[in-house]
Order: structure tokens, then sequence, then C-alpha cells
């Protein structure tokens, strides 16, 4: 009997396994997303940037000058696993009031990288930007995010005091509680969430425990707007709500939540919103 005990615990944990090692390489390597739209397409006129990160790595984007000349430079960052190309379209209508940096987060569209790592690495590819545009003159920005974006520019505020406001829409609490969403199936999901998040210590360096934008902002006291959906079924809006109460604190935080949206879907006043938040602390 106990020879069959041990014979099927091998088996079940053979496929915890490779389910979670193929859970987390399926993470850290999605198809590249290339857009063929450009702000040309837009009629806007860019010119391509390049910058380099802390760890030596070459991230590619554009540089849209505002409509009207104006210092006010907004940066824009795009969701996992998507480009910049991705966000252009529905953000457009900044450039009339700001100019705008979008880049490909690493690994993902034209940038250099092996691996993404769900925001955890990319806070640097954000702080590189903000050191490109201060090589440009620029000292102070704002910050557009969605998703995994959304999660970066809330983790990068406590390392770039450079930021002075951000929008974060549709982002993540926590990437450790991300991961239970690798295979939403009782039970199996917790070992799952557990083993992905030892592969990302053992092989990236990663602890999940500390990839969480919650626990970056409790302190800070930056003007940020929270924009979630309750009907979102990519992150939870319970991720809204940690971030929510991590806000409690801060006295210059907004928050728009909404119904009836998925994941990346805009309400009718959206541009309306997103325009005067940064109007009115930029």
């Amino acid at each position: 009997m106990s020879a069959i005990i041990l014979r099927v615990f091998l088996i079940v944990f053979g496929f915890l396994v490779v389910i979670s090692l193929w859970g987390f390489y399926s993470s850290i390597r999605p198809p590249r997303i290339l857009s063929s739209l450009t702000p040309r397409d837009l009629k806007m006129g860019y010119e391509n940037a390049s910058f380099r990160t802390a760890d030596g790595l070459t991230l590619r984007g554009w540089y849209i000058s505002a409509a009207r000349r104006t210092e006010k430079t907004l940066i824009l960052l795009h969701g996992y696993p998507a480009d910049k190309g991705d966000i252009l379209p529905a953000l457009a209508f900044l450039h009339e009031d700001f100019n705008l940096l979008l880049f490909d987060f690493r690994f993902l569209g034209e940038s250099d990288g092996s691996y993404s790592s769900a925001g955890a690495k990319e806070v640097e590819d954000l702080l590189a930007a903000i050191r490109f545009l201060k090589g440009r003159g620029i000292k102070e920005v704002g910050v557009w995010g969605f998703s995994m974006g959304g999660a970066v520019a809330l983790m990068a505020l406590e390392k770039a005091p450079e930021i002075r406001a951000v929008v974060s829409e549709s982002s993540y609490a926590s990437l450790e509680q991300m991961a239970l969403s690798l295979l939403r199936v009782p039970l199996i999901n917790y070992p799952v969430a557990y083993l992905v998040g030892l592969w990302a210590k053992i092989f990236l360096g990663i602890d999940l425990r500390d990839i969480s934008p919650a626990q970056r902002i409790r302190h800070t006291r930056v003007p940020i707007l929270l924009i979630h959906s309750s009907d979102d079924a990519v992150i939870p809006f319970s991720h809204a709500q940690s971030l929510q109460q991590a806000l409690a604190k801060n006295p210059h935080a907004e928050f728009w939540f909404h119904k009836g949206f998925g994941h990346g879907e805009l309400g009718a006043d959206y541009q309306s919103r997103v325009r005067v938040f940064f109007h009115k602390h930029l």
C-alpha cells in the first residue's frame, strides 16, 4: 500500500512540476507582438528613440512632440505581452497637450532582452526612460500605465522623484497573487503558484513576494489615479481594492472604479478624466 501511495504522490508531484515549469516559461517568454501602426499613421510627427537600461539592454520607442509647444511630458507604458503600438490609438488624444514617450518593455516589441519578468525588472526600463528624457532637459514627467505598465509605474515611484503624477489602469497589486491565475483550478493552483515562484527565484533571482505595487505605494504622496473595472476578467477587482487600501493615507489619490468593462476597455468620459488629471498635477 505504501508503495502505491508513493507512486501516486510522485506522479502528482511530477505533473505539478511540469505544469508549473510550462507556466513559468510561457510567462517569461510570451510570443512577441509587433504592431505595424506608427505615430505617422495617426498624423503625428515623431522620432525613433532608443536608450539602455542599467543592466545593459537597449529599449526602443518613439518620442512624440506635442501638437503645441509645452514642457509637459508623459511616459506611456503598455501592458503584457503587448507593445507600444498597442496603446497608441487609445492615447493619441494626449498628443494635443503633452509630449509623449512610448517604448517597448524588455523582450517585448522591438526591445532587447531574453525574457519578460511581468513587471519585476521592468521598473528598470521605466527608470531608463526617465534618464533618457532628463538627457533632453525634461526633469519632471507624468506616467500612464496599463496592466503590467500600471504596476511598473506604481513600483517606480519610490525610485523616481521625477514622476509627478501617475495614471494606473487595471494594475495588479501583487505578482505573487497573479501567479495564482496561471492555472485557475481549485487546489491545484496553489501548489503550481508556489512552484512558479520557486522557479522565478532559482532561474531569475526574483522573489514574487517583493513584486507588490500595493506594498511599494503605502507611503507615497504622489498624485495617483487608479482605474479598474469590477468586471475585469484578467486582473480581478480585488487587486484594485488592495491598491486603494494601500493609498488610504495619500490625500492626492483618486479612484475611478466602474462596471461592465473588460480588461482594457474604456468608458465614455475616459479621455476627459485622464487629461484633466494630468493637467491638474503637471
